[in-house]
């Protein structure tokens, strides 16, 4: 599924997961994959769930200060003594207010040059340990026991896709 310059798209991917599923944070995984994936460098990437990895010969490369992210970002190398990791993306569910300073983000951005780090409605980019951006699409709201999203407009969205399109994975 595109979600690429689909707002009202991936806003109800997003609200259909925090009803029916609860949102778990896998959820965002695919969303998150694609929308990297269908960007303008994303032709020139490997996206890799390395969420559920152990540590082994091979994911060691991925291991970091605070274990392994959710994803890591490569070159589309096939050799694996010639794999480049770019970075990394780390999710949280959508409930969860994203931190700067989380542990789990400080190791994150010792171990990787850039960080993507969101909960699919808060995107913040770390570059060197710099923050690039931070955009905000919309926020949550907790109605009795039930989150619902209410959704900014599609110029946080526009300004989001054009960020992403413009990361200088390759360094």
């Amino acid at each position: 599924m595109s979600f690429w310059g689909e707002y009202s798209r991936f806003k109800d991917e997003i609200d259909l997961a925090l009803i029916q599923n609860g949102c778990v944070e896998i959820e965002l995984y695919s969303i998150i994959a694609s929308l990297i994936r269908e960007s303008k460098n994303g032709c020139g990437l490997s996206v890799r769930d390395v969420s559920n990895r152990r540590k082994s010969d091979i994911s060691k490369r991925f291991y970091g200060n605070a274990g392994f992210p959710d994803f890591v970002i490569l070159n589309r190398e096939k050799d694996q003594n010639n794999i480049t990791v770019y970075g990394c993306i780390e999710v949280k569910m959508p409930t969860i207010e994203l931190n700067k300073e989380d542990e789990q983000i400080r190791g994150h951005k010792q171990s990787f040059d850039i960080v993507l780090y969101t909960n699919g409605i808060r995107w913040i980019l770390f570059d060197n340990g710099k923050t690039l951006f931070d955009i905000t699409l919309g926020e949550i709201i907790k109605d009795n026991k039930r989150y619902r999203i209410k959704w900014y407009g599609k110029e946080k969205w526009e300004a989001l896709l054009e960020r992403i399109d413009n990361i200088e994975w390759f360094k």
